[in-house]
């Protein structure tokens, strides 16, 4: 084996050490040789560094399967801080008088803060979360200020992730169209894209993206290469991308390869 192909190799390697995984696409533009030659470099890595041949790429290990259930309430503290930066970030991709869907997860209830930077919003939700903080918190007396108009979707209901769900709310949504649907999930892969632990908000989740014009999704770090059992999204179908830190170099090349605008706060 010539010294070249070694020491492109070993820092192909480095950066799996550092990036986690890296792509066939980028390490053949970065090296300049063809794909054929990287996928030939993945494949003795893979057999000789114990490694993981990905779609695609070539990773330092298999990511996590994430299949833990929670309660809304002990999910709703954990990053509180990072949910906060996310949801103000996504106010400045609201209008004045939008129609926005704002999902059951914990990230989201946080967008509660903010809403009042907007006039004549129509704000749809099945959290059972969301509407407690609104009715506990004072929230009503500013929505009315601000002409803002609040509607709960109701259902079967899920105590333990605090929303609703079933025929009843899939039969409700459809009736309106949503500007913006705003979520978050569970875990977050290169490859199958957003998925969620939880039948429930998995399904719900489906029913508005088909009526939903822009969908902006926020993610905190601690999302990324996990993989739960209910793909909600794939990543070439989000319009928005907000995160609390700075993409790694393959999640930063796979968004810009699939067109995605991202920010971090």
């Amino acid at each position: 084996m010539s010294t070249k192909v070694d020491k492109r190799r070993l820092e192909i390697l480095k950066l799996i050490q550092s990036e986690d995984e890296v792509s066939v696409i980028d390490m053949a533009k970065r090296f300049g040789v063809t794909m054929e030659t990287i996928r030939g470099d993945f494949d003795f890595l893979a057999k000789e560094q114990g490694l993981i041949r990905t779609h695609g790429g070539l990773s330092k290990q298999d990511n996590k399967k994430y299949n833990k259930h929670y309660f809304f309430h002990e999910r709703q503290v954990i990053h509180m801080e990072e949910k906060k930066k996310l949801c103000y970030r996504a106010m400045d991709f609201i209008s004045d008088g939008d129609c926005i869907y704002i999902d059951s997860g914990s990230t989201v209830i946080y967008l509660l803060n903010y809403l009042n930077q907007k006039r004549g919003l129509t704000i749809v939700t099945n959290s059972i979360g969301f509407l407690i903080c609104y009715i506990l918190d004072g929230h009503e007396t500013s929505f009315k200020e601000q002409g803002h108009r609040f509607i709960f979707i109701g259902g079967e209901v899920e105590a333990n992730i605090m929303m609703t769900y079933g025929t009843f709310l899939e039969q409700t949504v459809p009736e309106l169209t949503y500007d913006h649907l705003i979520f978050s999930v569970d875990a977050l892969d290169s490859v199958q894209g957003g998925s969620n632990v939880d039948y429930q908000a998995y399904a719900t989740i489906k029913s508005v993206l088909k009526n939903t014009r822009n969908k902006i999704l926020l993610a905190d770090s601690s999302k990324f290469d996990l993989r739960a059992t209910y793909k909600v999204i794939g990543l070439e179908d989000i319009d928005c991308f907000i995160t609390n830190l700075p993409l790694k170099e393959n999640w930063m090349n796979l968004f810009k390869q699939k067109h995605i605008p991202y920010y971090t706060v």
